[in-house]
């Protein structure tokens, strides 16, 4: 049976873009958070406050089922997956939820060590079975992965090869079995 056919706007965002509040060390595979400041979101009374990316990624998925979309709160280390179905209840609450989507709200610059995770993922996945998946463009944040690389027989088994690599855990070459280093 073909999996059904979705869009994906951001499968993972990278460790580095959005670590988890109080998820302890080793995110990155470095124990370093890529932007020490949360972003900026309003509290209802006109105030700004600031927000740290793990508590963001959170309400981002609140506010998506707000807007009727299925979507899990972020787990501490693994970052953000997102898979949305094509269509105007998706665009809508992505809409109504942009103040809090880390895709949104992260760095205004690519961080050069995520994006080199992001280009070892896509080489991972590539080993992996998933040919035409191609390595992220300069300056983009995150995966983002279209249709007809989500539809490839190969990539649910090669993605889980492949996701300790912004983590540093399996898959990576700084993680348990990764590279020929070790």
């Amino acid at each position: 049976m073909r999996p059904r056919t979705r869009d994906t706007l951001a499968v993972l965002l990278l460790a580095l873009t959005l670590p988890l509040a109080g998820c302890g060390s080793g995110d990155d595979g470095g124990g370093t958070v890529a932007s020490a400041g949360g972003a900026k979101t309003g509290d209802g009374t006109g105030a700004a406050k600031s927000v740290s990316p793990g508590e963001m990624g959170v309400k981002f998925a609140q506010c998506m089922r707000e807007n009727g979309v299925d979507m899990e709160d972020p787990k501490p280390g693994e970052g953000m997956r997102l898979t949305l179905k094509k269509g105007k209840e998706s665009e809508k609450a992505m809409e109504a939820c942009r103040e809090y989507s880390p895709m949104e709200n992260g760095p205004k610059q690519a961080d050069p060590e995520a994006e080199e995770k992001g280009r070892k993922f896509a080489a991972c996945m590539r080993e992996n079975g998933v040919e035409e998946f191609a390595d992220p463009p300069a300056g983009q944040r995150g995966i983002r992965i279209n249709e007809k690389i989500a539809e490839d027989p190969d990539f649910p088994k090669a993605q889980k090869q492949c996701e300790g690599i912004f983590r540093g855990g399996p898959g990576s070459p700084d993680g348990p079995g990764g590279g020929a280093d070790q």
